[in-house]
């Protein structure tokens, strides 16, 4: 299998922190540059985006969320996501981590538009997303889970983008509890491997 990523993609950070936790071996992680347009990356994910995997019979597997349950479908015994169990509120977490990412990755986009193209508006609303995001994360006990769930991994991944690209946006006032569940959990080996430098 290929994994097209990019190293600083914070939705393709999620997907490698889940393959050295769950330990899945064959997989050859090749950086790339969506921007790029490379002939490869353009054959198996028409969109260009990534994180994209290719299977070993030629197909693809593209949106992180997808490969996400399908490693933790076939490698995890679905242990991430849980099996069969149709649990409404840890699905909404997800999804509001998700838009989340989706907010910080936008709000960088916005950050590298040319001086007066930048928009006060989306630049506001997608800071007042994220500030609210953290506020019900903080409170909704997604980080005292007793066992690792993808929502821990992809809060983790989130927090370490903000730092990353956001060093401005002081998120641990708003979400101490957070903060202090994030300096231990950043020291796994996963977390450490894969971080963007």
């Amino acid at each position: 299998m290929k994994l097209f990523y990019s190293d600083a993609s914070p939705y393709a950070r999620c997907v490698r922190v889940v393959i050295r936790y769950l330990e899945i071996d064959g997989i050859d992680e090749l950086k790339t540059d969506p921007f790029d347009n490379s002939e490869a990356l353009l054959q198996a994910n028409p969109l260009g985006k990534i994180p994209c995997l290719q299977l070993n019979d030629g197909s693809a597997i593209y949106d992180s969320e997808v490969i996400l349950r399908f490693f933790d479908f076939e490698f995890g015994r679905s242990q991430l996501f849980g099996a069969g169990v149709h649990d409404w509120r840890n699905e909404s977490h997800f999804s509001l981590i998700k838009g989340m990412l989706d907010s910080a990755v936008a709000l960088r986009q916005e950050q590298l538009r040319e001086e007066g193209k930048r928009s006060l508006f989306w630049t506001a609303r997608h800071e007042q997303a994220l500030f609210r995001g953290l506020k019900q994360l903080e409170r909704s006990g997604v980080i005292s889970r007793p066992r690792l769930v993808i929502q821990q991994i992809s809060l983790a991944c989130l927090l370490e983008y903000l730092d990353f690209r956001h060093p401005d946006i002081s998120w641990r006032k708003l979400a101490p509890a957070i903060s202090s569940w994030l300096s231990d959990f950043e020291t796994e080996p996963a977390m450490q491997s894969t971080r963007p430098s």
